[in-house]
């Protein structure tokens, strides 16, 4: 084969950015589209809408013919001669007025044991039975095949209702029609224990059933089945199943069942129960309408907590080591309690948890603190002079005089302190504790004092600077206090001062 030409394919093609030429293409298709549009305009309207009803069923027919009877021949329809048509004035067939066909339907019975076949004219149900001579009272019912039949109601139309064409709607009414007439029957009904009888003409068990207003679950029992058909004297045994709610692994399901207790109904929803699982109520409960049942799962889960042990602390006394400085020859370490603890869940909830046992996994070791016991005399130049001390201690000092210190000026012992001295400049209250009464004290911007009062808010690190009734000056504020010699017997001295209050807070 040859190479395709693309240059002179190119040159054929339609430039359709020139609208010249364009126009010249396309117009001929144009002209033609045109053409058909109008000549399907022209077949149309010499054309009219006439209407066939055929057995109370109306069909729409185009046609340009002007007369019925030549409609009929149109059509052509299949008609016989039991058939019977009735044909109105041309006027009135133009206007609306249908050709009314009435076609002779094949029709057969089949009714207390036996089969009627014919033709009928009628159009209901009723009507078309009364032709074959079948009587049809209050009690007995119709069925076609699709279901049952109201005798006033019109035939059923066929297969294929509903049709397009008269052809095709005479077509579908040649069509055998097969109906069924059930006369009522006796029938014994057993349910709980007790026994009806009833009759019916339903044609099976389940719709006779219906008709008693009995709503079937799935899992009742029904014998014969549902879909048996009902004869005289039949016997129908029901066993309702019993509404239940199981709630289990986390799903709460609603059911019918037949079983008889609460152990066939775990056995049939398939749930098994673990060596320690249990079930409200007992498994061997019977079960009873609305019931719930409810499985509760037990779970255990074991751990080991650990819980410190707090190291102690040793003070231990250093006769090399100045008073107030310490030293910590063993930091210590905390120990490590175990315990093994049982936590037992239901449905995943924790219930309780036990402790199963313990055990110390790592014994504390105690700090050792050293501190100081030696006593030096040191000398401080200060605005009062050159002291000797043997202690400097930090501590918060605040003031007060005789009207401040809480007891009314006409009380016994207004302005006496603790040793017995009048309150003035010069005493100072302390913690006995941590400071001997009698102790001799400097306070730099009070001068020199002695310790000679206590009070109640007067704790390990606080002093209270006594002033006379007439020059007091208030203090609260973190001072250097100086022990001044000589040095108290060691009896009398606290060497370890707690650090309350705190400067820090």
């Amino acid at each position: 084969m040859g190479q395709l030409d693309v240059s002179r394919r190119r040159t054929l093609a339609p430039d359709l950015t020139r609208p010249a030429v364009a126009l010249r293409q396309w117009l001929p298709l144009l002209v033609i589209a045109m053409a058909a549009a109008l000549l399907i305009r022209m077949l149309q309207n010499g054309r009219e809408t006439v209407w066939i009803e055929v057995n109370g069923m109306r069909v729409s027919h185009q046609t340009r013919l002007r007369s019925p009877e030549e409609v009929l021949d149109e059509l052509g329809l299949p008609l016989a001669s039991e058939d019977q048509i009735r044909v109105p004035a041309a006027e009135a067939f133009l206007q609306g007025e249908p050709i009314r066909v009435r076609l002779a339907r094949e029709l057969t019975v089949i009714h207390d044991g036996h089969t009627s076949t014919g033709l009928v004219e009628s159009l209901d149900v009723a009507g078309a039975l009364d032709e074959l001579g079948v009587l049809v009272g209050p009690l007995d019912r119709v069925y076609a095949d699709d279901g049952a039949l109201d005798p006033a109601e019109a035939l059923p139309a066929g297969r294929n209702n509903p049709a397009t064409s008269p052809s095709a709607l005479v077509t579908e009414l040649r069509q055998p029609l097969h109906l069924t007439v059930q006369r009522p029957v006796r029938v014994t009904l057993h349910e709980s224990g007790l026994a009806g009888t009833f009759m019916t003409a339903a044609r099976t068990v389940g719709e006779a059933l219906r008709e008693r207003g009995i709503t079937l679950y799935e899992a009742d029992l029904v014998q014969p089945a549902p879909e048996t058909l009902i004869s005289e004297g039949l016997s129908i045994q029901l066993q309702r199943s019993l509404p239940v709610t199981l709630q289990a692994d986390g799903e709460t399901a609603s059911l019918r069942t037949r079983v008889q207790t609460v152990d066939d109904l775990l056995a049939q929803a398939g749930i098994e129960l673990g060596p320690k699982d249990y079930v409200v109520p007992s498994v061997e409960t019977d079960l009873k309408p609305e019931m719930r049942v409810e499985v509760v799962r037990i779970s255990e889960e074991y751990y080991v907590e650990e819980i410190p042990i707090a190291y102690e602390v040793q003070q231990v006394a250093d006769p090399e080591l100045e008073i107030d400085q310490s030293r910590v020859d063993d930091w210590g370490r905390e120990g490590a309690l175990r315990r093994r603890v049982r936590v037992l869940f239901e449905n995943g909830t924790e219930q309780y948890r036990t402790e199963e046992e313990e055990w110390i996994a790592l014994e504390p070791q105690d700090r050792i603190i050293r501190y100081g016991t030696m006593v030096v005399n040191r000398t401080e130049s200060t605005s009062s002079g050159l002291i000797t001390y043997w202690r400097k201690l930090r501590m918060l000092a605040t003031s007060y005089n005789a009207p401040t210190a809480g007891k009314a000026m006409d009380h016994p012992y207004y302005g006496i302190t603790r040793v017995g001295l009048r309150a003035r400049y010069g005493i100072i209250a302390v913690d006995p504790r941590v400071i001997p009464l009698g102790q001799n004290l400097y306070v730099p911007g009070y001068g020199q004092g002695l310790a000679a009062d206590t009070g109640s808010a007067i704790k390990w690190r606080r002093v209270d600077l006594c002033y006379d009734d007439h020059n007091l000056v208030l203090w609260r504020r973190w001072v250097d206090v100086y022990l001044l010699g000589p040095v108290p017997s060691r009896s009398q001295i606290l060497w370890i001062v707690p650090n309350q209050p705190s400067e820090t807070g």
